[in-house]
């Protein structure tokens, strides 16, 4: 079951690109590799070879779409059975004893295949995540995972980071994290105070998740989950309040405010709904998780029979959540593109203009670039784009070098203008 659905099963409060107020995450970002699968073998066999070969494709079929799925696909099926065709080069690796086969694509023939099969295509450029995991032991302690957990689920966690392309940190929880939060913060998954605590680490996306044993007489905490998901709205209100009534905006009637308050007084959710949640299928544990970006706040449960299993498996789901949103998926080369054409300030030297026009040109989603007009230290270019130019933009705010030009307000101006940040 993907993220997606896991969705519809628990609660979705989407709270517009505004949610986070003075609590913002920075947009940055991270470039990874897409066209190299790792994969553990126990000989370098030429049986051995074969299978590793097929594993690390399907490894990198994975990251560059973004959805495990895609391995379901006829033809995509064909060329994992036949690995070395895409196949530059290949080499063995010991790491902590443990001997590992590396096996190094064609990123562009791969990505012409999935092209052409009109599937999901996901860059090079990744969103960064914070993970604040609480897990309680059999004892009822209960612990936040840091970056310098050696635990298994830890280790599994940073192995399944590396195959899916995702970027993944956990805090370090060191004096300074451990001023500004406590487990209790992560326990209760409160938006507010994982957004404050995580934003020395500058991530894109904040993870808060709790990890425990499902006890045979277990009743779910309903005011606890209220509580949690009422922040939401909480949060969703002190953003607008201020705008509606400092800033005079023209247009926008007054019931907005009415229902702002309005939900932020009322319960999260029913009894009905609730006990609904609840019936579900139970597993030995259970993982509680709160995802957090710009534009939103969501929630879900997971459940599973053991702990490591139940961790990889939000992980995996987490990371196809990521690629549904910002993996494209390209136009045939027979079909239209849309066409738009952008201005970039700041371009005052000739190195800076190449290394804009390369950002462009290496875009997953860009299929050409040109350059229509020079005035001073500001280019226009035209752009012929595989996808929308929502899925533009999303791809742009994963990099601090391209910044969209903005009014006093803070808002992007009218058009496609944006400034190098070099």
């Amino acid at each position: 079951m993907g993220f997606s659905n896991l969705f519809g099963i628990s609660r979705v409060l989407v709270l517009g690109l505004l949610l986070m107020g003075s609590v913002s995450i920075s947009q940055a970002g991270t470039v990874v590799s897409v066209s190299q699968g790792r994969v553990e073998v126990q000989d370098q066999s030429q049986k051995t070879q074969r299978s590793a070969a097929q594993q690390a494709l399907k490894q990198v079929m994975i990251k560059l779409s973004g959805q495990r799925e895609i391995v379901t696909n006829a033809v995509v099926k064909s060329a994992i059975r036949n690995p070395q065709q895409y196949m530059r080069s290949y080499r063995f690796e010991y790491d902590n004893s443990t001997l590992y086969y590396i096996a190094e694509f064609d990123f562009q023939a791969l990505s012409a295949m999935i092209q052409q099969e009109a599937l999901p295509l996901w860059g090079q450029r990744r969103p960064d995540t914070v993970m604040w995991l609480a897990i309680e032991d059999e004892n009822g302690d209960k612990a936040i995972l840091d970056d310098g957990s050696s635990s298994e689920i830890a280790a599994q966690l940073r192995a399944l980071s590396q195959e899916r392309a995702v970027p993944l940190v956990f805090p370090l929880m060191d004096f300074t994290d451990s001023t500004s939060i406590s487990i209790y913060d992560v326990w209760g998954r409160f938006a507010q105070n994982l957004s404050a605590a995580s934003q020395r680490y500058t991530p894109d996306y904040i993870v808060g998740a709790r990890l425990f044993a499902v006890k045979d007489s277990a009743v779910p905490e309903l005011n606890n989950e209220q509580q949690t998901q009422q922040q939401a709205a909480n949060m969703r209100f002190e953003k607008h309040r201020p705008a509606l009534a400092n800033q005079g905006v023209e247009g926008l009637s007054e019931f907005l405010v009415d229902d702002l308050v309005e939900e932020t007084h009322s319960p999260a959710f029913s009894e009905d709904e609730f006990e609904q949640m609840s019936n579900q299928k139970r597993g030995a544990y259970e993982l509680d998780w709160v995802v957090i970006s710009q534009g939103n706040i969501e929630f879900g449960t997971l459940y599973g029979d053991d702990q490591l299993s139940l961790a990889s498996l939000f992980f995996e789901e987490y990371a196809d959540f990521l690629g549904q949103h910002f993996a494209i998926v390209p136009s045939d080369k027979d079909q239209a593109t849309t066409d738009i054409v952008i201005s970039v300030a700041n371009l005052d030297s000739l190195k800076k203009y190449v290394h804009v026009e390369k950002y462009l040109a290496d875009m997953s989603m860009v299929r050409a670039v040109t350059l229509v007009k020079q005035e001073g230290s500001v280019a226009s270019f035209s752009l012929a784009l595989l996808a929308d130019t929502q899925d533009f933009y999303n791809l742009v705010a994963l990099d601090a070098r391209l910044k969209p030009v903005v009014d006093r307000t803070g808002q992007p101006v009218e058009g496609f203008n944006f400034y190098w940040n070099e």
